[in-house]
């Protein structure tokens, strides 16, 4: 057995060392990928994932809008870790929740939030903006009879209602769901909500649980994260004058604006050109990376925990990449060697055709150009279709999930894609010596 090992490390070695990290994982789904339908939502339903989250024993869960007639709920699919749907979740692993009659733009889950007794917490809205939406999901995937009324929680915000963009979960159990006013005609605002464990709104949060901040200019909430000393970090596009700039709002664990970030909460940051972000982390010393694109690049910004840009990042904080296409970034994690890791879609080549785009960064804000084709990976579904990526996990060791959608023409599925991040077989050989 030990020969045998030796020269399987040594064969695969060869090849390994010829090429850059990253490629599909050919032990999940179908060569690493696997599209899912509602078919409750009939031939030309659009469905699409826009969270992901991991559970301890591998398996994965993909939330976000199952489309109908009726509009979007929010849905969810548990996936066992070859790809395959997990039927012990609702019987065929897929799940579709909604308590809403109207109908409209939006709908569906922005996010999914994993508690440590395994329940799931889907974070929405109701077409039209008119309330938020969340519900707790027990294990199995029926709705849990002890949050809310049967399960969910409907909360209006009146007078220009809200679309939800993000949610977190407290460690003690409370839950806070992000978003932005969805009226025409008035300023775009931050709007939050947090719910105690049982669902009810909590009272010490914003005026009865409800928080609406006007910065005075449109500010449109793509993400948030809360910091280890229970601040809430909130990032969004600033629309002054029809532009948009980077923007990062923080508030403290009562929903008021932080004086000791920039000064009075508020950091808008403005590179000379049309920046939009995508998703925020904050790093285990405090300091905060913003994911977005500025132009068509991809583009990192590093702040200081005090809200002062990191100038020991990139060129005075930002760092920028160009695949080649006009990219987006769905979601920004950091690896366990304090790399950066992006995930969004790239628009590349001729007719429109979007791809996932999956690329990887030094910690000081450098291209890893060792990962995949000169630091980035694309993925196509299906020749000619779209494919949009808004979620990253890390699915074990060497391994990176991704979830979205992919949409023909006619009809949108979820989309998950699975990649070897980097080679397995240095570990092999190591290990045999």
């Amino acid at each position: 057995m030990r020969r045998v090992l030796i020269l399987l490390a040594i064969a695969l070695g060869a090849s390994a060392g010829a090429s850059a990290d990253g490629m599909l994982d050919p032990s999940f789904g179908n060569g690493g990928l696997v599209t899912t339908d509602f078919p409750e939502g009939g031939p030309f339903s659009g469905d699409g994932a826009s969270s992901l989250v991991m559970l301890s024993d591998g398996r994965a869960v993909a939330a976000g809008a199952m489309g109908d007639v009726d509009g979007h709920a929010m849905a969810a699919v548990r996936y066992l870790t070859s790809g395959d749907l997990d039927t012990t979740f609702s019987g065929d692993g897929r799940v579709a929740v909604s308590d809403c009659s109207t109908i409209g733009a939006g709908g569906g889950a922005s996010a999914a939030l994993l508690q440590p007794d395994g329940r799931l917490v889907l974070v929405g809205e109701c077409p039209g903006g008119l309330f938020l939406l969340v519900a707790r999901l027990n294990m199995d995937g029926s709705l849990d009879p002890s949050f809310g009324t049967n399960g969910q929680v409907m909360t209006p915000f009146p007078p220009d209602g809200v679309f939800a963009a993000a949610g977190v979960l407290q460690p003690d159990g409370r839950i806070v769901a992000v978003g932005y006013s969805a009226g025409c005609c008035t300023t775009i605002a931050l709007k939050a909500a947090r719910y105690n464990p049982d669902g009810s709104l909590d009272p010490s949060f914003g005026t009865a649980g409800l928080l609406t901040l006007d910065l005075g200019q449109d500010f449109l909430v793509v993400d948030a994260v809360l910091q280890a000393d229970g601040k809430l970090v909130i990032a969004g596009w600033y629309e002054p004058s029809g532009s948009s700039d980077f923007g990062l709002v923080r508030v403290l664990p009562n929903g008021a604006l932080d004086p000791s970030f920039d000064g009075d909460g508020v950091v808008i940051s403005d590179f000379g050109a049309a920046e939009e972000p995508g998703s925020v982390i904050v790093l285990g010393d405090g300091r905060i990376v913003l994911g977005g694109r500025r132009l068509s690049d991809l583009a990192l910004v590093r702040y200081l925990p005090n809200g002062s840009l990191d100038g020991t990042f990139g060129t005075g904080g930002l760092a920028t990449a160009n695949s080649g296409g006009n990219e987006t970034v769905g979601e920004l994690i950091v690896l366990p060697n304090g790399k950066l890791l992006v995930a969004g879609s790239t628009l590349t080549g001729t007719g429109g055709a979007v791809d996932f785009l999956l690329s990887r960064f030094d910690a000081d804000g450098a291209l890893d150009t060792s990962f995949g084709s000169s630091g980035f990976l694309k993925t196509d579904f299906n020749a000619g279709s779209s494919d949009a990526c808004g979620a990253v996990a890390l699915a074990g060791p060497d391994l990176v999930l991704t979830a979205g959608s992919t949409f023909s023409p006619s009809f949108g599925d979820f989309a998950l894609a699975r990649y070897i991040a980097s080679t397995p077989v240095d570990l092999l050989s190591f290990q045999v010596e």
